[in-house]
């Protein structure tokens, strides 16, 4: 003998239709009035590199993903406890003979942020790049070992 339980389905659909207008008028904002306020921030052209941040149990270990950016043209620095990974990326027809006008519209300038839960010795960052990944080994600071004193106990 086999028994089933017949499980019943109702959608809740006001919270679900507010969702999809609220999506759609932020669709819209983006579409029409960014562009309009800031041009580049609709620029199809322009580059974000990926960032993915793992914590291990003596460091954090972060990866960006940066195809087409020399390592020349990058720069990875650590201040109070936030990475800063700064670059620009030169499209294939860039060269020095461009104007500097030719030259900004012919690479694509980035930043990214990330700040850290704990204590990092900054002082032992590294950062690798090959084959367009970059990656940056943040060590944490190791925790501060107690000194055991010993006192002598003197008789009166």
């Amino acid at each position: 003998m086999t028994f089933a339980t017949r499980v019943r389905n109702y959608p809740i659909r006001i919270p679900s239709a507010f969702m999809l207008n609220a999506e759609r008028a932020l669709a819209d904002f983006q579409r029409q009035i960014l562009p309009a306020v800031a041009p580049e921030a609709n620029d199809t052209r322009r580059f974000v590199p990926v960032l993915r941040a793992v914590e291990n149990l003596e460091d954090y270990v972060v990866t960006a993903e940066v195809p087409g950016v020399a390592p020349a043209d990058l720069s990875v620095v650590v201040e109070d406890g936030v990475l800063t990974l700064k670059g620009v990326r030169k499209s294939l027809d860039w060269s020095e003979d461009l104007s500097d006008d030719e030259k900004e519209k012919a690479s694509y300038c980035f930043e990214r942020s990330v700040r850290f839960n704990g204590e990092i010795d900054e002082g032992r960052v590294t950062a690798r790049s090959k084959d367009g990944l970059l990656r940056i080994v943040i060590p944490k600071q190791s925790p501060p070992v107690p000194e055991t004193t010993t006192v002598s106990v003197e008789v009166d």
